[in-house]
This record gives C-alpha cells, sequence and structure tokens, in this order.
C-alpha cells in the first residue's frame, strides 16, 4: 500500500454533486446578469455584444455543470 503524498483524500460524492449543483446554479445567476446588462446596453454596442457573448458561455457552463451532476447522481463515477 503506498502513502498519499499529495496531500489529497478521495472527496465524498455529496460534495461532488453539491459542488456541481453550485456551479450549475451561479452560472445560471451569470447568465441573468449578462441578459440583463445586454438588454439595458445600446444595440449594437460592445457591451451589448460582450454581454451576449458572456452570455452565451455562462448558459453552456451552466447546461455542462448541469448534465454532469445527471450523471454522476444517476451513473455514478469510475475511476
Amino acid at each position: 500500500m503506498s502513502a498519499n503524498t499529495s496531500g489529497f483524500r478521495p472527496i465524498n460524492m455529496n460534495d461532488v454533486e453539491g459542488c456541481l449543483n453550485s456551479c450549475a446554479d451561479s452560472f445560471a445567476q451569470l447568465a441573468a446578469l449578462l441578459q440583463a446588462i445586454k438588454e439595458k446596453a445600446p444595440e449594437f454596442s460592445d457591451a451589448a455584444k460582450l454581454a451576449a457573448l458572456g452570455w452565451s458561455v455562462a448558459c453552456d457552463m451552466e447546461n455542462f455543470a448541469g448534465s454532469t451532476l445527471e450523471q454522476v447522481q444517476k451513473g455514478g463515477v469510475k475511476q
């Protein structure tokens, strides 16, 4: 048996689920914020374009975290 010299221990599955859930929620909040900025910025302005780009990324990451959480909950994790 080898000693763990990295200082890290295996993480509890509930902690992984909580982290992914928090990530999905945070990205959803970020997407909502960026959508509000986009709607208030002058049309075709740099601010509107950047907010739209950020919104797209936030939505993609929310979906990624959410689908990963679903996979963990329904299928588990393999090493």
